[in-house]
């Protein structure tokens, strides 16, 4: 049986758009993805979850 990688959760930086993976951290036995504290690229800390990013892109 071959096994599946989990893929992270993404997430977008609200002024520049750039893509990040989420931060893990093990909370209470299990694993949780955080958002970046600050966009490497312009310096902003707002992020937006890849997938509302899209739908909100396509609306």
């Amino acid at each position: 049986m071959s096994h599946t990688p989990e893929l992270p959760e993404r997430y977008v930086c609200d002024g520049c758009h750039a893509v990040y993976a989420g931060t893990v951290t093990r909370e209470s036995g299990s694993y949780h993805y955080s958002a970046p504290d600050e966009c490497a690229a312009c310096g902003t800390t707002e992020f937006i979850q890849f997938e509302q990013y899209v739908r909100r892109r396509t609306q």
